[in-house]
């Protein structure tokens, strides 16, 4: 009886020792992810201001694509008119006040119509400005044309080709400044004038993309169809003085134009009566049978 109660008792204190041991490794554990949480950083925070640092990096770039975007805008517009005067005027104000000028101008006044030809520059940010004034307008517009051409890649490879052409010509330079020989320096020369001459044509034609990019360019056809032009007719009596006179005018030309020639009427003549002369007097010489 007494081995049964000892026994009892060694299994209740390994059970209790177990439970106690459990307890105390439940609590560290739970201590150490307390302290692991506490350390760890707040993640939420810190990806946002990532995303927005990113989103900001993004807009920047994007910013700096579009600002070395290289476009050239121009246009032709054909304008009717019924006041040709105040629609001139109009004109010469919106270029006035948008800092454009006229690159050519022409004027042409027939029986039909009176009409503008006007090659316009104006800075490219004004461009669309000078559309809406046109259009704005109480005169009628007839057609419009715009075209838009992107010259970024041609304006980009251009820089870089004469970036590097520079560079080449520089240590040309410098090798030429070491030449001894009378071949060599003629060589080097030789390059140097090529390369010359290659920047020189680059430069040209990225001046031009400059001053195309810088200043649009629009055509307008500025016309006014005269009232007489196509329905107007003279009185009786203004058409018959008409052709009174155009039959006078006429009559002069003929005359003028008689006078002109009057060597040949003599010439003419003489020879006339000379043949008819003589065939009188070869008939008068024919035996009588």
């Amino acid at each position: 009886m007494r081995t049964k109660i000892l026994i009892l008792c060694c299994t209740l204190s390994i059970l209790c020792s177990c439970n106690s041991k459990e307890k105390a490794m439940s609590a560290v554990a739970n201590e150490q992810v307390s302290q692991m949480r506490l350390m760890a950083p707040a993640p939420s925070y810190d990806k946002i201001g990532e995303n927005l640092l990113e989103t900001k990096r993004e807009n920047l770039n994007n910013k700096t694509i579009v600002d070395k975007q290289k476009i050239i805008k121009d246009g032709n517009i054909t304008v009717k008119s019924s006041d040709i005067n105040a629609s001139k005027k109009g004109i010469d104000y919106l270029l006035k006040t948008l800092n454009a000028y006229y690159e050519n101008e022409d004027l042409q006044n027939n029986e039909q119509s009176i009409s503008y030809t006007l090659k316009i520059r104006i800075p490219a940010p004004n461009f669309e400005k000078l559309i809406v004034g046109i259009e704005n307008g109480r005169d009628k517009i007839e057609s419009k044309n715009i075209q838009t051409r992107d010259v970024t890649e041609e304006y980009i490879d251009i820089e870089t080709r004469l970036t590097n052409k520079r560079d080449y010509l520089k240590r040309y330079k410098e090798i030429l400044s070491k030449a001894s020989t009378v071949k060599d320096i003629m060589a080097v020369e030789e390059n140097i004038r090529s390369l010359q001459e290659e920047i020189e044509s680059k430069e040209g034609r990225l001046n031009y993309l400059k001053d195309q990019v810088a200043f649009s360019t629009l055509n307008i056809s500025l016309y006014k169809e005269k009232e007489f032009a196509n329905n107007y007719r003279d009185s009786f009596f203004t058409r018959v003085k008409t052709a009174i006179i155009q039959g006078w005018v006429s009559i002069v030309d003929f005359t003028l134009w008689a006078i002109g020639i009057w060597p040949f009427l003599i010439v003419t003549s003489i020879s006339f009566f000379a043949i008819r002369r003589i065939i009188k007097t070869r008939k008068n010489r024919k035996p009588i049978n």
